[in-house]
Parts: C-alpha cells; structure tokens; sequence
C-alpha cells in the first residue's frame, strides 16, 4: 500500500482521537477505535488481552488511575504502511500528575496497527513498552545493575 498525504493525516487524527478518549476517560469514543478482535500488550503485568471485550473491562476498571492524570509530551510519531496496513510508531515522555504536580513517569513506546474494515479503520494490534531504564546506551542487558540491585 502507498500511504497518501490524506490517509497519513486521516490515521494521525484517528490516533490522536483514540488516545484523547482513552486520557479523559470516554470509554465509548475509545472502544469504537477498536476492532473487536485486537491485541494488546500493555505495560501492566496484567495487561494481555486478545479481544476489544477484555481490553474495555480491565481498562473501565482502571480508569481512575489514568483519566485526567497521564499525559504524553514530546511526541514522535511515524506512520507507515505494513503491507494493507498502517502501522504508527509513537515515541514520547509520559508525566502522570501526583499530589497536584505532573511528574515524569518514563519514556514509553507504543506501536499501533491500524486495519480498514467495513465499518472505518480499526486499530488491531498495539504494544506499549517503557525501555530498561537501567541499560546504559549501546546495552542490551544491565548486567553490572542487576548483579548490585540483587546484592542489595
């Protein structure tokens, strides 16, 4: 697939739509992104779902660790076209507000696979990841950390 200036912005505004439901809590507008049989791998030990059910239950139950208390700044977003899909690539700080002050969490990576269906595109497949915070550049594998944070 050739990705258009017009289906490359259409995709960018779906995301940023399906990401600001999702940050205030309108779980209505944030589940019609979703196409019933997605995937997703969260950051949470717990969050593996396989269908847009699992997902909106364990995420409505969750809600008020989220809605109105997490923001992604500095964003770096690529979209590109996976075969007859359009993947996006998102790249960004995530500050969750504690006490009243928004407060670095982390770098977070989220990947998203957009599908057309009948009813629009649908997002189909997402895996949201925070990097080892103790690797160092060019490290795979804090070796040294781990040895000293087990020592401890």
């Amino acid at each position: 697939m050739k990705l258009s200036k017009e289906t490359e912005q259409e995709i960018r505004q779906l995301y940023q739509a399906y990401w600001d439901a999702y940050l205030s809590g309108d779980f209505k507008t944030f589940a019609s992104f979703l196409d019933d049989h997605i995937v997703i791998y969260g950051t949470a030990v717990g969050e593996i779902f396989s269908t847009k059910e699992e997902a909106l239950r364990f995420y409505t139950a969750t809600a008020e660790e989220m809605t109105g208390k997490a923001d992604f700044r500095n964003r770096h977003i690529k979209i590109q076209p996976v075969g007859d899909t359009i993947a996006i690539f998102d790249e960004s700080q995530l500050f969750i507000l504690i006490d009243e002050t928004w407060t670095y969490y982390g770098y977070a990576r989220i990947t998203g696979i957009f599908e057309h269906k009948n009813s629009g595109w649908k997002l189909v497949h997402q895996h949201g990841s925070f990097p080892d915070s103790r690797t160092e550049d060019g490290q795979q594998v804090a070796r040294e950390k781990i040895r000293e944070e087990n020592l401890q």
